[in-house]
C-alpha cells in the first residue's frame, strides 16, 4: 500500500544538477531566446514602416467618416441613410477625403507680379546675352522667369481700400484633409519605428523563444504534466489569436467611431498622437487575448479542485458582473469596447461550465497532486 502512495515521480530522485547549475541553464536558455529576439528585431525593422503605416488605417477612415457626418450635419442635409442623392454626396467626401470649409472670396487685386530669373549656368548666361538683343531673347528670359512671392499685405495695398464685409459672399468650398497622426517630438516616429520592429521581431521569433524557455521548465516537470501543457497549449493561442483579431479587425472600427463622435460632441478638436494611437492600437488587442483566456483558467481552477462546476453556475450573475468590471479595466475608457469585450467573455464564460461538466478528467491533475503509480 505504501509503495503504491508513493509518487510516481520523485523530485529529487533524479537530480544531479546544483542551485548554481540549474541557473547557469536558465542563463543559457535566456541568452538564446534573446539572441533570437535580437535576429527578430532585425527583420522586424525592415517591414516597421508598413506596420505602422497600416495600423494607422482604420484611425485615418474613421477620421474622414466623422469629417463627412460632420459636414452633412453642418450643412442640415437630411439622413443619408434615407435620402439616396445625400448617400451618394457622402460617399463622394469619404472616397475623396473632402472636408467642407466656408470661404468668403475678397474682390479680385490687379498687381503686376514682379519676377526673378532663374540660376543659369555662365556658358548659357553668355549665349542669354547674345540673344537679348533681339526680340525672341526677351521672349525665352520672359519663360525663364520665376514668380516671385506675393505678400497677403501686398494684395491689400493693391486693392486700395478695405473690403466691404457687406459685398463679400459666403461660398462653400470642399478641400481635401488626409490628416492622419501627429509627432509633438523630433524622435518620437523613431521610436515608434522601434517599438513596431520589436513587436513584429518578436512575434516572428516567438516560437524559438517559446522553445529555449520551454525547454528550461519542462525539465522540471513530470510526464503527466508536460502532457497537459501539451494538450492545452494549443487551445491557448487558438483563443488568444481570435481575442487579438476580434480586437483589431473588428472591434477598433467602432471604438474609433464612438471616441471621434463622443470627442465631436463636446467641440473637442482631436489631432491623434503618434505614441499614444499606437499604444492604444497595442493595449486593446492584447487585453482581448488575455481575457479570451477565460474558458482555460476556470477549467484549471475546476480540475485542481479549487472552484466546482456548481460554482460556476450559481455565481452566473456575480461572474456577469465581474466580467463587465474587467471589461472596462483592460479596454480603453468607452461603453463600445468594453460591450464588446464583455459579450464575447460571457460566452466564454458559459463555455467554460460546459468544458468543465463534460470534458472528462485525466490522470494526475484535478485528482491527486501526482500520478498514482
Amino acid at each position: 500500500m505504501e509503495a503504491l502512495a508513493r509518487p510516481k515521480d520523485d523530485l529529487f530522485d533524479n537530480s544531479t544538477m546544483t542551485f548554481g547549475e540549474h541557473l547557469e541553464e536558465l542563463r543559457g536558455s535566456l541568452v538564446k531566446a534573446i539572441i533570437w529576439l535580437l535576429i527578430g528585431l532585425a527583420v522586424g525593422l525592415m517591414f516597421a514602416n508598413r506596420v505602422v503605416r497600416y495600423i494607422q488605417e482604420p484611425l485615418k477612415q474613421a477620421i474622414i467618416e466623422y469629417n463627412a457626418d460632420r459636414d452633412l450635419k453642418e450643412m442640415g442635409l437630411p439622413d443619408r441613410k434615407e435620402n439616396p442623392q445625400v448617400s451618394r454626396f457622402y460617399e463622394f467626401l469619404t472616397a475623396n477625403s473632402l472636408i467642407a470649409d466656408v470661404v468668403y472670396t475678397l474682390p479680385t487685386a490687379s498687381i503686376p507680379v514682379p519676377k526673378k530669373a532663374t540660376a543659369v549656368a555662365p556658358e548659357e548666361a553668355a549665349d542669354s546675352n547674345e540673344e537679348s538683343e533681339s526680340d525672341a531673347g526677351e521672349e525665352e528670359e520672359d519663360l525663364l522667369a520665376v514668380p516671385a512671392r506675393i505678400t497677403t499685405a501686398e494684395l491689400m495695398q493693391s486693392m486700395g481700400t478695405i473690403p466691404n464685409p457687406d459685398e463679400l459672399v459666403p461660398t462653400i468650398q470642399l478641400r481635401r484633409s488626409e490628416r492622419g497622426l501627429s509627432s509633438l517630438k523630433i524622435e518620437e516616429p523613431f521610436m515608434i519605428w522601434v517599438k513596431a520592429g520589436l513587436i513584429v521581431g518578436a512575434v516572428l521569433a516567438s516560437p524559438m523563444i517559446f522553445y529555449h524557455l520551454w525547454s528550461f521548465v519542462a525539465a522540471g516537470l513530470h510526464n503527466h504534466e508536460r502532457r497537459y501543457v501539451y494538450v492545452y497549449l494549443p487551445f491557448s493561442v487558438v483563443l488568444f489569436v481570435s481575442g487579438v483579431v476580434l480586437a483589431f479587425g473588428l472591434v477598433l472600427h467602432y471604438v474609433l467611431t464612438f471616441l471621434l463622435q463622443f470627442n465631436g460632441s463636446m467641440d473637442v478638436a482631436v489631432e491623434p498622437r503618434l505614441t499614444y494611437y499606437v499604444n492604444f492600437v497595442l493595449m486593446l488587442p492584447l487585453g482581448f487575448g488575455v481575457a479570451f483566456q477565460l474558458p482555460l483558467v476556470m477549467l484549471f481552477l475546476q480540475r485542481i479542485d479549487l472552484v466546482q462546476t456548481e460554482d460556476y453556475i450559481s455565481s452566473w450573475r456575480v461572474a456577469v458582473l465581474v466580467i463587465f468590471v474587467i471589461s472596462m479595466i483592460v479596454t480603453p475608457a468607452d461603453v463600445t469596447s468594453m460591450v464588446a469585450l464583455a459579450v464575447p467573455l460571457l460566452f466564454l464564460y458559459f463555455l467554460g461550465i460546459v468544458m468543465c461538466a463534460y470534458m472528462p478528467r485525466g490522470r494526475g491533475l484535478g485528482s491527486e497532486a501526482y500520478d498514482p503509480a
